[in-house]
C-alpha cells in the first residue's frame, strides 16, 4: 500500500461523533468549530535517516524546522498557529545537551510565531523522532483541498524544487551553496502569504511531496483533472546550475521531491489580479500560475508542449528520489 492507501485502510468505519467537527481525515489539518472561530490541528513527525541527519544540521535547526513544517499545514488552511505539543522518542546516542539545543531552535519558533508549548511526551525508543502537533484559529471559514472548480488557475508561491535538489546533492556528499542548504535547513511556513491567498483561493495545500502528489490532491478531492504547465514552474538559477552539475533531473525533483513548503492553491481566473494587487502589498515572495483545472479526469503535465502523465510524487512507504 502506498500512504494513502494505508491512512484509507487504517481509519476506515471511525465515525466524527462531534457536531462540530466539519473537517476530519483526508486534509493537511482537521477543523471543528468553537462559537464563531474555526480551530485547526495538525501532527507529523520527523525521524532521524529518514527526515534528517545530524551531520546536516545542528540541533537548532532541527528543532525550528520540526516546528516549521508543521506551521505550514497551519498556513495551507488560512489559519494562525496558536498552541504547540512536542513528543519525543529518544535513542541512547542522543544526549540531553543536544535536547537542549533542539529545544532552543523550539523556543525560538515559539518566540517568533507567538506559539505556547502546551505539553507533549517523552519516551526512549530505538530511533530518534521528533513529533510537533500545532493547533490554529481562523475566524473565516478554512481553505480545504477540495474547492477547485473547473477553469481555476493552479498556482504556486515562491520556487519549487530547492530543497530536494539541496537534498540529492548533500546525499552525493558533495557541497551545497549556502542560499540552498538553507532551503533545506531552514523552511519557512508561508503564514503571512497564505492569509492573504485565503481570501481568493478556491483550494490550497502546501507542497511538502512534491508538485505532483499536490496537484493530484488538489484535483481528486474537487473530483476535477489537472493540468501542470511544466515550463511555467518557478526555477532558481542556483538550482539549475547545481543540477546540471550533480546530474539531476530538476523537473522529476520538483514534481517527487517536496519539502519546499511553498503553497499550491487553485483561484479563479478573474480574481488572480486582484489577488496580485493585495498580495503584493503583504510579501515579497513571488505567486507563479502554472497550471488549470479541468473536468476530464486526468492528472497530466506538458513539457515543450508533450502531453505526460503526472508522476505519484512523494510517497512514504514507496522508492523516493530524495532518501
Amino acid at each position: 500500500m502506498n500512504e494513502i492507501e494505508l491512512i484509507d485502510y487504517l481509519t476506515e468505519g471511525f465515525p466524527i461523533r462531534h457536531n462540530n467537527v466539519i473537517k476530519g481525515i483526508g486534509d493537511d489539518c482537521s477543523v471543528w468549530k468553537e462559537d464563531d472561530e474555526y480551530r485547526v490541528f495538525t501532527t507529523d513527525s520527523m525521524v532521524e535517516g529518514d527526515h534528517f541527519l545530524k551531520d546536516w544540521f545542528t540541533a537548532e535547526e532541527i528543532g525550528m524546522r520540526a516546528v516549521e513544517t508543521n506551521l505550514s499545514d497551519i498556513a495551507s488552511m488560512g489559519a494562525i498557529p496558536t498552541f504547540l505539543y512536542v513528543s519525543l522518542i529518544i535513542d541512547d546516542r542522543t544526549s540531553p545537551e543536544w535536547l537542549g539545543d533542539l529545544y532552543k531552535g523550539i523556543r525560538s519558533k515559539c518566540d517568533e510565531h507567538k506559539l505556547t508549548l502546551m505539553g507533549g511526551n517523552v519516551t526512549h525508543g530505538k530511533t530518534l523522532s521528533i513529533t510537533i502537533g500545532v493547533q490554529g484559529d481562523s475566524k473565516s471559514m478554512p481553505v480545504y483541498r477540495n474547492g477547485a472548480r473547473e477553469g481555476d488557475l493552479v498556482v504556486v508561491t515562491g520556487t519549487i524544487g530547492d530543497a530536494c535538489v539541496a537534498r540529492m546533492v548533500l546525499n552525493k556528499k558533495k557541497q551545497i551553496p549556502d542560499a540552498l542548504k538553507d532551503r533545506l535547513a531552514h523552511p519557512r511556513a508561508r503564514i503571512r502569504e497564505a492569509s492573504v491567498i485565503a481570501k481568493f483561493a478556491s483550494a490550497m495545500i502546501d507542497i511538502s511531496d512534491g508538485i505532483a502528489s499536490e496537484a493530484r490532491h488538489i484535483a481528486s478531492q474537487s473530483n476535477l483533472g489537472v493540468v501542470i504547465d511544466a515550463d511555467s514552474i518557478p526555477t532558481r538559477m542556483q538550482v539549475k546550475e547545481l543540477a546540471l552539475i550533480a546530474g539531476i533531473d530538476v523537473l522529476e525533483a520538483q514534481m517527487r521531491g517536496g519539502e519546499d513548503y511553498e503553497l499550491m492553491f487553485t483561484i479563479s481566473p478573474d480574481k488572480f489580479e486582484e489577488l496580485k494587487n493585495e498580495y503584493h502589498l503583504h510579501s515579497q515572495i513571488g505567486i507563479t500560475p502554472i497550471g488549470k483545472m479541468i473536468a476530464e479526469k486526468k492528472y497530466v503535465y506538458l513539457k515543450n508542449s508533450v502531453e505526460a502523465t503526472l508522476p505519484k510524487g512523494f510517497d512514504h512507504f514507496s522508492s523516493n528520489i530524495n532518501l
